[in-house]
Parts: structure tokens; C-alpha cells; sequence
């Protein structure tokens, strides 16, 4: 369904690299919150998010399989939350846990 992140939480180790795949409901893209994410963490962030749309903010994929890397290398440990920004009225978001 649109609207949603598979999984909603996800744990992983710093250094980890995720990869969010588009499966249905285009265009999506992944968005954090400055406020909602470690102290420390933009910096890090917005050097690993490659083609962003502005800072923590990533490109929009639009085809089914689409697919967009951020590596968590140097990224503190704690909890990031984020969301897709065309679809936060649908409340399209989730949180990651870097430990």
C-alpha cells in the first residue's frame, strides 16, 4: 500500500549501508528530520546521501525497483527517523537504529 516503509524499524551497525527500494506507489524518496536524528548525524548524513534534493533529503525514484543507497559509515549510533516527503500526509515514515 502507499504509504508505508517495509520494515517500519530496522537495527543496523554503523557502517552498515541500507538500500530503499521502491515496490510500489511512486515517486519516493527518503527524508530525515534534523531535529529527529543523533547530534552529529547531518554532517554525516548529507556526505553519504549522493543526488540529494536539498539537505537529508533524497532524490524522488519513480519506476518500481528503483533503488537508493545511504551508508551509515561514521554515522552515530542512535535513532534516526525518517519519511518519504510526497507522502507524509499519508504518513509514510519510519525509524532507523544505528548501534
Amino acid at each position: 500500500k502507499v504509504g508505508t516503509f517495509t520494515p517500519a524499524e530496522l537495527t543496523i551497525k554503523a557502517g552498515d549501508v541500507v538500500k530503499f527500494v521502491v515496490r510500489s506507489g511512486p515517486p519516493h524518496n527518503v527524508a530525515f528530520d534534523a531535529a529527529l536524528i543523533p547530534a552529529g548525524a547531518a554532517d554525516v548524513l548529507n556526505k553519504a546521501m549522493a543526488e540529494t534534493m536539498g539537505p537529508l533529503t533524497g532524490p524522488m525514484k519513480v519506476g518500481i525497483g528503483e533503488s537508493y543507497e545511504i551508508s551509515f559509515a561514521g554515522a552515530p549510533a542512535g535513532t534516526y527517523e525518517y519519511h518519504c516527503t510526497p507522502h507524509v500526509p499519508f504518513g509514510m515514515k519510519a525509524k532507523l537504529t544505528v548501534q
